[in-house]
């Protein structure tokens, strides 16, 4: 990793937390591996007690734990931990489907799916990423805040931000595990076709089948990263 510091402008102790809360959610620090207080004062350029605020930080989000003795650890993903905040993300999704089909006129729903078309457009140049791209995830996560912003609910999402970094590092494996780039594509389409027929209740399945993560690919991901993850 590059250094920070050493002719560069230094770096505030937010800078650094974003970035190592970057590396963890995008597994390049991986679960269960240890970091220390030394190592990544180092690799900064910053003082330890800066690093140990930032650990501290890390901590309370549940992204690493620190045991006497023993040292500070990335946290294991807990897959069951992972589903419920899954299902917490679909009930507000689901309840903003509701909400627009009740709420918003038709010429409005109309614009809604516009928008949410020329979105899914963009995310066509990266069908063939393997990895969640940054530029897809920004694609992707607009694609949502369009759905939920249409009803003035995204204040929900907001609620439960610091909560949803605990899928957002589950996405980041699941991703790249199961090559899902043009799944996830393909099934924003099919929330759109779905919204086009006028039917509610199938926009909130086609949005309860996108963002079950977990069902498909946990025994796989499992099998090839046993390390990553609590004993259930």
């Amino acid at each position: 990793m590059e250094r920070y510091g050493d002719g560069k402008q230094p770096v505030s102790s937010d800078e650094v937390y974003l970035d190592i809360r970057r590396r963890i959610l995008r597994l390049k620090l991986e679960p269960g591996q240890k970091i220390s207080e030394n190592q990544m004062a180092e690799e900064y350029g910053v003082s330890r007690s800066i690093i140990h605020s930032i650990f501290v930080r890390l901590n309370q989000l549940g992204l690493v734990a620190v045991y006497p003795q023993r040292g500070t650890y990335v946290t294991l993903i807990d897959l069951k931990y992972v589903e419920n905040l899954l299902i917490l993300r679909g009930a507000v999704e689901k309840e903003a489907v509701y909400e627009l089909f009740e709420r918003l006129d038709e010429e409005k729903r109309k614009a809604l799916i516009e928008k949410l078309e020329a979105n899914v457009e963009k995310q066509e140049q990266y069908r063939d990423e393997v990895e969640y791209n940054r530029e897809f995830q920004k694609l992707d996560t607009e694609f949502h805040k369009t759905i939920i912003a249409s009803v003035d609910r995204y204040c929900l999402v907001e609620m439960l931000a610091e909560l949803m970094l605990h899928l957002s590092r589950w996405r980041n494996l699941d991703v790249a595990l199961g090559h899902r780039m043009p799944i996830l594509i393909q099934q924003h389409r099919s929330i759109i076709s779905a919204m086009k027929t006028g039917d509610y209740i199938q926009v909130q399945m086609k949005i309860a089948e996108h963002l079950d993560t977990i069902t498909e690919i946990r025994d796989r991901a499992m099998e090839v990263y046993p390390q990553y993850f609590t004993k259930e």
